[in-house]
């Protein structure tokens, strides 16, 4: 196949530039021909599902120097939204105080996860009938919008509110990262680059609590909203500026017209009241309490609504039901929900397990836990070198769950005793295993499905993920609260006491707050060992059921489609046309090029229309075992040398 060739000048005073125009290469042609090194590739029943007539591919494969600096920009955007999420957690206390309020101050964290969670399922399909690049721009302004409204909270309740509506947009960031990913890189080639994304995810997971300590003791608990305005500002600045996506044809009424109002306000009334029944149970009220068994079956059964209406009468569904029936799609989801579970069960309770176990300080603990958080990015890199060398990411997915089964078995047995060497060890093992998992399990649910659906797959999993970990820091709090009441039963203590250690267990290391004798205080870190253990056992069963899905239910698939090679030099020539369109526009202006030379070309724009005979050759060449872009119709300019 011929390449893009500069024709050499025929004399002295002019230079003809030819562009090929591929008209062969849309997306799905019947005709168009396999080069040479498409015969092997495996065609999947995803390659050749066509997409509904109201939605458009909004695939722009580009160049690898593009494809770093758009990264780089969604690594911002995406640092936003995970420093948000952890930077929080730490200034809570600070917060209750200062705004008197410390029964409601849980509620600044849930509002924000209730709303992020219950919206996350929207996103895939608003950003299919919207714009990949409108609706990342439009939630990062939500986000950018409410951290100044919570920097400038006057009380609990407002706080709350704002968390909530902030919540909207912080969640949408993570989740259209990652379609927006699919949109710009082929499958194959994706993780050579999510390296980049997954070490802000680490470093912003790591530094997040420390930043909300340090903030909260030396300065005002108000910077861990501070600190989201110039981070949003700069990623919308590069959003608009560094993301070259493709718009979605058709006026805001048609666009409008498409949303599945009814299945959206299903899904968000049925999370926002399972959410709810979750975060109270075992915690605020006993589980099998009206408070929390009503939200919970009220909120079941809408969903079964929501589903209902999915499947029957949803003319764009939200959440096309047909994607659970694929086998490697199911076996993503399970084990994405066993993942989001382990992960954020490490996430807040191994801190916990080192304040309260240990005695150690809250930054510390903080700074402990990063053996499991800094090699997940290194080794979401590997895995991503190797996925896109070798094209297998099934393998790398069932070792990565072999792996954290057993750091998370070998992490029920740590103690009190236990040195930070071995601690350490653990943690680090975790982290490496988990960096196998990832990357590798989304590819494989997005390698499952055909182009068009990638978004709804991804922002169904995004949710999948974070209902997991709602399900895990309801049953652990649950957990160690009851192993707790077991354990100081027979001490006798006041109901005040019970009450306060349950809902604030640092105070068991603060003598000023709660005086305890030596023995009292021996038996409630005994309990809290225990409860802790059985957290750590829960997560062990987690990731053995993550890993026998991984080995029944998800296979091994083709990731590079059959339209790949079209689509990227589609997208090669689209730039290289509108390149030497803004050239001409400056020669125009410069009198460079002369109007009175064009070879056929119009008056103002200079490109020449296609010669008859190149279009007839053009339309017969699908008839052709081999077509070379000389066949083609060209675009051509003559400049004027100076």
């Amino acid at each position: 196949m011929s390449q893009h060739s500069v024709d050499e000048p025929q004399d002295d005073a002019a230079t003809v530039v030819s562009i090929p125009v591929n008209q062969d290469s849309m997306v799905g042609s019947p005709t168009s021909p396999a080069s040479e090194t498409d015969v092997h590739v495996k065609e999947t029943a995803a390659d050749l599902t066509c997409p509904p007539e109201e939605l458009e591919d909004q695939t722009n494969f580009l160049p690898t120097k593009q494809v770093i600096m758009v990264f780089m920009g969604l690594s911002i955007a995406l640092a936003c939204s995970m420093l948000d999420q952890t930077i929080v957690a730490t200034a809570l206390p600070r917060i209750s105080s200062d705004l008197h309020s410390g029964n409601e101050s849980a509620w600044v964290a849930t509002a924000y996860l209730l709303t992020s969670l219950a919206f996350t399922p929207l996103y895939g399909r608003w950003s299919d009938i919207f714009g990949r690049k409108l609706v990342l721009l439009a939630t990062l302004a939500v986000f950018s919008v409410f951290s100044l409204a919570c920097a400038l909270a006057q009380t609990m309740i407002q706080l709350i509110i704002f968390r909530a509506i902030q919540g909207i947009g912080g969640g949408a960031i993570i989740t259209m990262v990652m379609i927006i990913v699919s949109d710009i890189c082929t499958l194959k080639e994706r993780g050579k680059y999510q390296g980049i994304n997954e070490g802000v995810v680490a470093v912003s997971n790591g530094i997040g609590p420390i930043l909300g300590g340090l903030f909260s003791e030396y300065t005002t608990w108000r910077w861990a909203f501070w600190i989201n305005l110039p981070l949003s500002g700069l990623a919308i600045a590069v959003g608009v500026w560094l993301l070259p996506l493709k718009g979605v044809h058709g006026n805001m009424r048609e666009k409008l017209l498409k949303i599945d109002y009814v299945g959206s306000l299903l899904t968000i009334i049925s999370s926002i009241l399972i959410l709810i029944g979750l975060n109270w149970g075992g915690v605020t009220y006993p589980w099998a309490s009206v408070q929390v068994l009503v939200p919970l079956l009220l909120g079941a059964f809408i969903l079964a609504l929501f589903l209902v209406w999915e499947a029957k009468f949803a003319a764009l569904p939200i959440m096309p039901v047909h994607i659970f029936k694929n086998k490697t799609v199911s076996g993503v989801y399970l084990a994405t929900l066993m993942n989001g579970m382990t992960f954020f069960s490490i996430l807040y309770y191994v801190p916990q397990f080192l304040q309260l176990v240990r005695g150690d300080s809250p930054v510390m603990s903080s700074l402990l836990l990063l053996p499991f958080l800094a090699p997940i990015a290194i080794f979401v890199f590997i895995a991503g070198q190797i996925t896109a060398h070798t094209g297998h990411y099934r393998y790398l997915i069932i070792i990565g769950f072999g792996i954290w089964s057993v750091a998370q078995g070998l992490q029920s047995t740590i103690d009190e005793t236990s040195s930070v060497g071995k601690i350490c060890g653990l943690l680090l093992m975790g982290g490496v295993a988990s960096g196998f998992t990832f990357q590798t399990s989304l590819l494989a649910a997005q390698a499952a499905v055909p182009r068009h659906e990638m978004a709804v797959v991804t922002g169904v999993r995004n949710f999948v993920r974070l209902f997991g970990s709602t399900i895990a820091l309801a049953i652990c709090a649950s957990i160690i609260n009851n192993q707790l009441r077991a354990a100081i039963g027979p001490l006798g203590l006041s109901t005040d006491i019970i009450f306060d250690l349950t809902n604030d267990p640092t105070i068991i290391n603060d003598p000023t707050r709660l005086s305890l004798t030596p023995h009292q205080r021996t038996v409630i870190i005994a309990g809290y060992t225990k409860g802790f253990h059985s957290v750590f056992y829960l997560t062990t069963a987690c990731c053995v059921i993550a890993f026998l899905s991984a080995v029944f239910f998800i296979d091994q698939l083709e990731l590079n489609r059959a339209d790949d090679k079209d689509l990227k030099r589609k997208t090669k020539e689209e730039m290289m046309r509108k390149k030497m369109a803004k050239q001409m526009e400056k020669d125009l202006e410069a009198g460079i090029i002369d109007p009175s030379e064009k070879e056929g070309g119009s008056p103002d724009t200079g490109m020449a229309k296609p010669n008859s005979d190149d279009a007839h050759n053009d339309t017969n060449a699908h008839d052709m075992d081999e077509r070379t872009l000389d066949s083609r119709p060209t675009l051509a300019f003559t400049r004027r040398k100076s």
